[in-house]
C-alpha cells in the first residue's frame, strides 16, 4: 500500500516525524511518499488535488499532521482512503486567527503571506467535509498539545474515527511509536 504523509503548517516532507515514519513503513509491502506542500494553504490544497490523483487506482493510505491531518481528513474521505489523524487543525479559525500575514518556513525560512485566498479555501474545505464520511480513520491526539485544543479534534473527528488519547506531549506527538500496532492495523 501507498503511505502518503502530509506535514503541517509551515513545515516540510523532510522532517523527523517523516524520517521516523518511513523507516517504519517503507518496506515490501509500503510504499512511502513525502511531499513537500506549497506553504500557502490554497496551493496546497490545489498541489494535493493534482498529487493524489496521480495514485488513481492505487490502494492508498494518508497520513498527516497539524494542517496535514485536516488535509487527509478532507482527502481520506473525498477519496475513500483510510487517513491516520496525528493533532490534526479541526477549526480552520484557529489557524487562520493567528496566522494571517506574513510566516516563515521553519525548514526552509522562507517567507510568505497567508490571505483571504488561503483561508477562504480552507473555509470551503471544512465546509465539504461537514457532509462527507470520513470512512476509516485514526485519530491520534496528544492531550498536552499545546498549539491546537484536542477537544475540537475529538468533537470533529472523534465519531467516525477510532480515537486514541495519550496524557502529555505536545503539538510534536510524542507516541508515535506506541502508535504504530494501530497504524499498521489501518494498512
Amino acid at each position: 500500500m501507498n503511505v502518503i504523509y502530509l506535514h503541517g503548517f509551515a513545515s516540510s516532507g523532510n522532517s523527523s516525524k517523516s524520517d521516523w515514519l518511513r523507516r517504519q513503513l517503507d518496506d515490501a509491502a509500503h510504499e512511502f511518499f513525502s511531499p513537500d506542500l506549497p506553504d500557502k494553504p490554497r496551493e496546497a490544497g490545489l498541489f494535493l488535488d493534482d498529487y493524489l490523483a496521480s495514485f488513481n487506482g492505487k490502494a492508498a493510505c494518508l497520513i498527516g499532521t497539524s494542517l496535514g491531518g485536516f488535509f487527509a481528513a478532507f482527502y481520506g474521505a473525498k477519496l475513500g482512503w483510510p487517513a491516520v489523524l496525528i493533532n490534526p487543525l479541526a477549526d480552520v479559525h484557529d489557524l487562520t486567527g493567528s496566522a494571517m500575514g506574513e510566516n516563515v518556513n521553519f525548514a526552509s525560512g522562507a517567507s510568505f503571506i497567508l490571505d483571504q485566498a488561503d483561508a477562504d479555501h480552507l473555509y470551503a474545505m471544512s465546509d465539504a467535509m461537514q457532509h462527507s464520511d470520513p470512512g476509516n480513520t485514526l485519530l491520534l491526539l496528544d492531550k498536552g498539545d499545546d498549539v491546537l485544543d484536542y477537544h475540537k479534534a475529538v468533537a470533529r473527528y472523534g465519531k467516525h474515527a477510532r480515537t486514541r488519547l495519550f496524557d502529555g506531549g505536545s503539538h510534536r506527538f510524542e507516541h508515535l511509536p506506541e502508535s504504530m500496532p494501530e497504524i499498521i492495523s489501518l494498512l
